[in-house]
């Protein structure tokens, strides 16, 4: 008799246990969600300081600045207009190019050719 007494009560505690609030689906998502929004924010962030500092550095290119540009050819600065160069790549060749095709500034170059 006390044995079936046991074997009632933890059917009744087994029950009970099904019948409670589970909770929400989205409750056991939720770390990962905010996981997930963290490594956004700071993806974002990063991306906009590298994109302030290239503008910078495009806004800060004058004539005799030398440049490399995305397609591999290195060049000096001869003009500057409002939305694009024009890029002397050897003596007496001149091209015209926008200024998001400047992928960077030749400094190192000139430090060197300065220490000497």
């Amino acid at each position: 008799m006390f044995i079936s007494m046991l074997a009632d009560a933890a059917a009744q505690t087994a029950q009970e246990a099904s019948k409670q609030p589970q909770g929400s689906p989205l409750m056991s998502f939720m770390p990962i969600i905010i996981i997930m929004v963290v490594f956004m924010f700071f993806m974002s962030r990063s991306q906009k300081k590298q994109q302030q500092k290239r503008q910078e550095m495009i806004d800060h290119i004058v004539k005799g600045t030398k440049v490399l540009l995305t397609s591999g050819i290195r060049g000096v600065i001869d003009e500057v207009k409002e939305n694009d160069f024009i890029v002397e790549i050897a003596p007496g060749v001149r091209i015209c190019v926008v200024k998001s095709g400047v992928a960077e500034v030749e400094v190192e170059e000139a430090k060197a050719e300065e220490k000497k």
